[in-house]
């Protein structure tokens, strides 16, 4: 083992800010700071760390836009496990000109620890999540009792939705009880731990604009009934159909996410992606992401290939999804060991996979390391994909217009086959099952090494290191 710290895991800059002087003097009249505490009491004025609330949810319904929210030490969780509950649930939106901001304040430990439906759920527009932690139940939870729970469909007489405690979401942006005019959009989820959540880790339903970036992401969706993953999109509601990237995936680490409990829509296991783009066709029926089970559609005419799992109620005039025309960034991330695909797209067009690490994913359900499934217009360049023994680079069914080139993987592969790909033994620095751990730059004399195209260019690596070096772009996540 390597006796020398890893590389920093470095903290990023807010990259939206507010560009008009008129602006930024009406923000520091209007703007406060609230703070929140372990210790704090909700009915005190929040003005100052002394003076701090009690609850996130208090603060929830105090902001204005331009507001910054402050979590200073202490567990943050909830008792409700009604339909919808989170430790928080964020319901008042910014403007483009003042986004409202959630902070973990300098040098506090603060941990939101779900045990309702999510941790953080977002409702609302203009939001920035800056550096928070969500640590779920994962540990106190056994495999029998979450397969136990998972295969009821009927409690008491009534339909049964599940235990919450077996499908707490980490962060969920959730637009799906909202008006098509009020879906959540312009969302900054930066600098995050969510691990440990029984349910999804961090999930956007029917959102645009959604930025996730520098975030550590692993070990959720093991006890879930719904097949969730790591990081999911699914269902993208166009805010507008302006060009230009819409979602960004981007300088993440996410390992270990899995499903070991059946998806109960079609008894199978399913999912526990490390990244999933998921349905933004605008048609409903389908199967289900692996393509290898059937799966009845769900009264909103979608797939339920959702990761969040409180149940929804359909209003009987819901208009039908718009078709997303944006396009999504999916770059520079580290996606390890996870149960499903490292990097997948199920039916989704417009994405463009750049300088990606992925590792041995696929443990449970099998799934290739990194995938276009049914999609369209799909970039993939500058990858690392290194799947485990037995498993599989990628996959191809009913694809159309997919460029894939300049990508490194150790088994030969015919599915797509780049003028400029490798197969070659990537040489990584150390393996570990913990990413962050261990170290997966590239070794010297790694061919993945200078070797990149500057097609689609990337500025910085997952780490924040300029690209490209001195002797070029290298693949994967890493520039030397």
């Amino acid at each position: 083992m390597r006796t020398t710290p890893p590389p920093p895991f470095r903290k990023r800059s807010p990259r939206f800010l507010i560009p008009a002087l008129v602006f930024a003097t009406t923000l520091t009249v209007l703007a406060r700071d609230w703070h929140v505490t372990g210790t704090g009491d909700d009915a005190n004025d929040g003005k100052t760390p002394a003076t701090a609330l009690r609850t996130l949810q208090k603060a929830a319904d105090s902001v204005a836009p331009g507001d910054t929210v402050l979590l200073g030490d202490g567990i943050y969780t909830n008792t409700d496990t009604a339909s919808g509950s989170a430790v928080v649930t964020m319901r008042t939106s910014g403007t483009p000109d003042a986004w409202i901001t959630w902070k973990t304040a300098p040098g506090a430990d603060a941990v939101i620890r779900p045990f309702g439906w999510s941790g953080v759920q977002v409702e609302a527009s203009y939001q920035i999540l800056d550096g928070l932690k969500v640590i779920g139940a994962n540990d106190s939870i056994t495999l029998l009792e979450a397969t136990t729970d998972g295969v009821i469909t009927e409690k008491d007489g009534k339909k049964y939705s599940g235990n919450p405690r077996f499908n707490s979401n980490g962060i969920f942006i959730n637009g799906r009880r909202l008006p098509a005019d009020a879906k959540p959009h312009h969302i900054i989820v930066r600098n995050c731990e969510v691990a440990k959540c029984p349910g999804g880790g961090i999930t956007a339903i029917e959102a645009d604009y959604v930025t996730i970036e520098d975030c550590r992401v692993y070990e959720n969706a093991w006890f879930m009934r719904y097949g969730g993953s790591g990081i999911t999109f699914l269902n993208n509601w166009a805010y507008d159909d302006e060009p230009g990237y819409h979602v960004v995936i981007q300088r993440n680490f996410v390992w270990n996410n899995k499903t070991l409990v059946p998806w109960i829509n079609i008894n199978k296991l399913s999912d526990g992606n490390g990244i999933l783009l998921d349905v933004t066709d605008g048609q409903s029926g389908a199967t289900n992401p692996n393509a290898d089970a059937p799966v009845a559609a769900n009264p909103t005419g979608d797939t339920a290939t959702a990761t969040a799992a409180t149940p929804t109620p359909t209003p009987a005039d819901r208009p039908q999804r718009p078709e997303w025309k944006g396009r999504a960034l999916i770059a520079n991330n580290l996606s390890a060991y996870n149960g499903g695909s490292g990097i997948h797209t199920f039916r989704t067009k417009h994405v463009d996979i750049i300088n990606n690490t992925t590792y041995w994913n696929g443990g449970v359900v099998g799934y290739q390391e990194l995938f276009p499934n049914r999609s369209e217009d799909v970039v993939i360049l500058n990858n690392i994909i290194v799947p485990r023994p037995g498993g599989k680079v990628t996959s191809n069914n009913r694809n159309t217009n997919v460029r894939w080139d300049y990508n490194i993987y150790p088994v030969e592969q015919d599915v797509f086959v780049g003028e400029n790909d490798i197969v070659a033994d990537v040489q990584f620095l150390e393996v570990d099952v913990d990413p962050t751990r261990g170290d997966f730059r590239l070794a010297n004399g790694s061919k993945a090494l200078g070797s990149g195209t500057d097609e689609l260019p990337q500025a910085t690596d997952i780490l924040g290191n300029k690209r490209p070096g001195a002797a070029g772009r290298d693949r994967g996540a890493f520039q030397q």
